[in-house]
């Protein structure tokens, strides 16, 4: 990231500074109001550890959406043991959108070294129900599933969990500069009244967020294509399979 723009404090002088505004409380504004129209961004650093984000099936087979999740990717479920390591299986990998391939063949990799009662890998569905996700095959109580999606972002200036630290940064701010000041300087002449100046910024933050999302639909970024794969019925992974 630019060392001009390191944080929140340094963004809002940035503004200032190009505007020639001395008001912090109406560039705070701005910016927010800029968030709102980035909250589903989806960059390589807001994705989740799926190794260490997991949900746990309640009673009836459901697990409670995360709250901080913006759009699932991928769930899978390791099997018993619930180490891939092991080759414990069935491996189940409910397919949805976004990159998949890899985990799946890191959670059959040792098919290559012990070929011998290797468990197949299955292909689930999963979806939304009410709060929860509800899966096919079902999955029995207690049943732990990795959770791999893109996650929400907290917002500048907001309150950190403790409701006392002040957020000032963020991934996006890393990451992704450009739409913070293009954002901005958008609302900021918006607010002013200046819709000449506002639709030329208007047009740099959606060619820096066509970037975004081209580098996405090229699979360069989520890792894979964004296809939908599964069917009703499970269907087994047949190369994979053991005789």
């Amino acid at each position: 990231m630019s060392t001009m723009i390191p944080d929140a404090n340094a963004l809002v002088t940035y503004i200032e500074q190009f505007t020639g505004s001395t008001n912090d409380t109406e560039i705070k504004q701005c910016i927010f109001l800029a968030e709102l129209s980035m909250r589903n961004i989806e960059l390589p650093g807001l994705r989740t550890n799926p190794w260490t984000t997991t949900g746990v099936a309640d009673q009836w087979g459901a697990i409670s959406i995360p709250a901080n999740m913006n759009r699932p990717i991928l769930f899978f479920n390791q099997g018993p043991s619930a180490s891939a390591s092991q080759g414990a299986g069935p491996w189940i990998v409910y397919d949805r959108i976004g990159d998949r391939d890899m985990i799946t063949e890191q959670l059959v990799q040792n098919i290559y070294l012990n070929p011998i009662n290797i468990s197949e890998v299955f292909r689930g569905q999963f979806s939304e129900v009410g709060q929860k996700y509800e899966f096919i095959p079902a999955l029995s109580e207690g049943t732990v599933i990795n959770l791999y999606y893109f996650q929400t972002w907290p917002l500048l200036f907001s309150l950190e969990t403790d409701g006392v630290t002040v957020v000032t940064n963020n991934v996006v701010l890393q990451s992704w500069p450009e739409g913070y000041i293009y954002g901005t300087l958008r609302e900021y002449y918006l607010k002013r009244k200046m819709a000449d100046d506002a639709a030329v910024w208007d047009k740099k933050f959606q060619e820096a967020w066509n970037i975004v999302e081209d580098q996405n639909n090229k699979g360069k970024w989520s890792g894979g294509h964004n296809k939908l794969t599964s069917v009703f019925q499970p269907r087994r992974e047949q190369r994979m399979s053991t005789r």
